[in-house]
């Protein structure tokens, strides 16, 4: 006899269920930023114990640094987990603040490295005063493992703070340049899993309807 139409709906639902659990893993990779910087910033992404990949290179200076942001959308990288703002100083009151998806980097929790600037090749102070210098994801791979984490000072007076669209940012020493960690899920950006993830999944519910399948293919009297 023909399958019921029960065991048929069951199968469907449950193919239905596997699909919405692979493609809900996926999370929202997609974001925005809006970053301000005295002098110069980068992006990347990561993990808590790596940088993996370079998101946004920073190659205005510091009152064109939010127009050239106000229209660009980023992704975080599959397996990435983990944002790394890196606020390079070219003299004074350093500094760096704004938003990442709308979230005020101030008001989540952050970690900041001790100065990465001896790691940088050729690190310029005229370069990162004008907002031109170019931070190679290399020397950030290299540096990562010797650095050590404190918390940030936030700083709501430094001029180029006031101008950030939030009005504060965290302060840094004359001339250094530090890394800013946060988690993705802190700005609403979920991890998107490895390809082979996703693959591994899908395969495990192409299985089990296979099997519900067979199962299910018995004569009924």
């Amino acid at each position: 006899m023909k399958r019921p139409f029960y065991q048929t709906f069951k199968l469907t639902v449950i193919g239905m269920a596997l699909y919405a659990g692979v493609t809900g893993l996926r999370g929202q990779s997609s974001f925005s930023m809006q970053i301000i910087a005295d002098n110069d910033f980068a992006v990347f992404g990561g993990t808590a114990t790596s940088v993996n990949d370079l998101i946004y290179q920073n190659d205005a200076g510091w009152p064109d640094q939010l127009n050239n942001l106000s229209t660009i959308t980023f992704d975080l990288q599959p397996g990435d987990t983990t944002f790394y703002l890196l606020g390079m100083g070219g003299g004074g009151q350093e500094n760096i603040s704004g938003t990442v998806n709308g979230v005020d980097i101030t008001t989540i929790s952050v970690s900041m490295s001790s100065d990465i600037s001896p790691y940088l090749t050729g690190y310029d102070l005229g370069a990162v005063a004008a907002g031109t210098f170019d931070a190679n994801l290399s020397d950030v791979q290299t540096a990562l493992p010797n650095l050590t984490w404190g918390s940030p000072t936030i700083n709501n007076t430094d001029y180029v703070i006031t101008q950030s669209p939030t009005g504060q940012g965290f302060h840094f020493d004359d001339s250094t340049a530090e890394l800013f960690e946060f988690d993705a899920v802190d700005v609403g950006v979920t991890s998107t899993p490895e390809p082979a993830t996703c693959w591994l999944l899908a395969g495990a519910g192409a299985v089990i309807i296979a099997s519900r399948g067979r199962r299910s293919s018995a004569p009924y009297a």
